[in-house]
């Protein structure tokens, strides 16, 4: 049974008395996802308002928040407060807009998902040569203080593995760094404790076979496709404070990017002269 033709005989209902009708759960589940079908909406499109939805399936929003609660509960749908808010259409997939630097913490919270981590390991190494390129660490005076913190972490979205995120960080910008509480949010710690903000972050995304150790780590196997970033992040001054590859079993995760403009590569690049 279509959207189209289960809608109007509840409206037709509403019409005789005046009021919307009580509908149960299941037929309400089943409309919202006909519709959601027979629209073609895709993750991330707008399904609209609980007023719109209700007014649209002749539903009341008692009931409607019923079958939304367990649509969410699914992850086929996400419900957004404020401006642009409203029923979002989703796939279970966690969504990253790589415009922006957030914290997996926030991006998990704000799509009403739990995330956790596990720390596999947390250990004060020398710096390697890419370290010490990357992180900048070559303009630091004294040999001694490169080092880094070498801290390796698992994360889970609602007890599924996520990603598996491993950070280099310098240990002169973060002392004391490895008695913190390593499960929770490192940008949030950075801010907090060490006064350290990222100004500019570069990041490459790439797809990846998984090694055995991170197939092992991920719970997946070794012919599952992974998605690979790796970033660095530098403070307002300009110093690099962290050097971090993220790996994520792709079909738990969406990228998403928005451009105001585009410009081509190529223009930026002087042209080599004609011969002849």
């Amino acid at each position: 049974m279509s959207a189209s033709a289960s809608a109007p005989n509840l409206e037709s209902a509403t019409a005789s008395r005046g009021q919307v009708v009580r509908a149960n759960r299941s037929d309400t589940i089943r409309l919202l996802r006909t519709v959601i079908q027979e629209r073609e909406l895709l993750p991330g499109e707008r399904l609209g308002s609980e007023r719109q939805i209700a007014s649209q399936l002749g539903v009341t929003r008692a009931d409607l928040r019923i079958a939304l609660a367990a649509l969410e509960s699914s992850h086929e749908v996400l419900r957004r407060i404020g401006r642009g808010g409203g029923i979002i259409v989703s796939d279970s997939r966690l969504e990253r807009n790589i415009n922006t630097v957030e914290s997996l913490p926030i991006i998990a919270r704000r799509q009403g998902r739990i995330l956790k981590s596990d720390v596999v390991s947390a250990m004060i190494v020398p710096a390697s040569c890419s370290d010490v390129r990357l992180l900048g660490l070559d303009r630091v005076a004294s040999g001694a203080v490169r080092n880094i913190f070498d801290i390796t972490r698992v994360r889970y979205v609602d007890g599924t593995p996520l990603s598996l995120e491993i950070s280099h960080l310098p240990a002169d910008l973060f002392p004391g760094f490895l008695t913190k509480d390593l499960t929770t949010s490192f940008y949030a710690r950075f801010a907090d404790e060490y006064g350290i903000h990222p100004a500019v972050v570069d990041e490459t995304l790439e797809s990846i076979m998984p090694s055995r150790r991170q197939a092992e780590l991920l719970r997946v196997d070794g012919g599952t496709p992974l998605m690979r970033i790796r970033r660095v992040a530098r403070t307002q001054e300009g110093r690099p404070f962290e050097r971090a590859t993220d790996v994520y079993v792709a079909s738990r995760m969406r990228f998403t990017m928005h451009h105001s403009g585009y410009v081509r590569l190529s223009a930026t690049v002087p042209q080599e002269p004609k011969q002849g």
